[in-house]
């Protein structure tokens, strides 16, 4: 069994397969939570990957798995130092084993090397993949499978809770698509602007990005909003939820 822990601004996940196989996903609300997730573990666990965009995050978790497999000794790195040994497996733009076709490789975050992973191994390429997250990242991948850059935009979530925050006659409302772009009262209003929006943001930058580059793509579209704004898109695109979590287990599986 293995377990994917991807750390994120805004909220941690962790995937456990077997065989390569993911067959649980569970969010986790806070570093206690995690601390219970695993104590809970029923199962033998040979290897632990993390994606993380938060170094202290990632120190914080690393310290619980310490703490709990404690008779082992846990290596942050590719081979155990011996047979008793669990590795914890840290992805980086080095051992992504990705073509980076980047100003600079080392700032492409963890978790869009594992989408990209997921999309060249998994999907068809030319690929633009579309993560909707704290902020909502689109990754470009040429048909030569190199990754040739983006864009990055504030997420949904992260505009709502923005807008909701500094207009002082708004109040926190269920992000969800209202019956009408045009709203009947200042909820509706907020919904409209937010989620509608987020389609035409979306539309808009796929097909500049096409014309730009002059190159039909596969669009995929995965994060927490993803399953919710799909239905409403009129680009063809498939939905992964789970792109994150299979990527980095590419990329680990890349490195044996």
């Amino acid at each position: 069994m293995k377990i994917a822990i991807d750390i994120g601004n805004t909220s941690v996940t962790c995937g456990l397969f077997k065989k390569n196989s993911l067959i649980e996903k569970t969010e986790i609300g806070s570093l206690n939570s995690f601390k219970l997730y695993i104590n809970n573990l029923n199962f033998g666990i040979e290897r632990i990957i993390i994606s993380s965009v938060v170094p202290q995050l990632t120190t914080d978790y690393i310290h619980v798995l310490e703490s709990h497999f404690s008779s082992l000794s846990i290596t942050v790195g590719l081979i155990p130092t011996d047979s008793r040994s669990l590795t914890v497996f840290l992805i980086n733009n080095k051992n992504s084993k990705l073509n980076l076709k980047v100003n600079d490789p080392s700032t492409v975050g963890a978790d869009r090397l594992c989408n990209i992973k997921a999309a060249i191994q998994l999907y068809n390429i030319p690929s633009i993949i579309i993560d909707f997250g704290t902020a909502t990242t689109y990754d470009v991948i040429n048909k030569d499978s190199e990754f040739i850059g983006g864009a990055i935009a504030a997420g949904v979530e992260t505009s709502a809770a923005y807008l909701i925050e500094k207009a002082a006659l708004l109040s926190k409302t269920d992000l969800e698509f209202p019956e009408h772009a045009i709203g009947l009262d200042t909820k509706q209003n907020i919904q409209s602007g937010i989620m509608y929006g987020a389609v035409d943001q979306l539309e808009g930058m796929i097909n500049r990005i096409k014309k730009e580059s002059n190159e039909e793509y596969n669009i995929i579209i995965t994060g927490g909003l993803a399953k919710a704004l799909s239905p409403y898109l009129s680009i063809k695109h498939t939905l992964d939820s789970d792109l994150t979590l299979k990527g980095m287990i590419l990329i680990d599986e890349s490195n044996y």
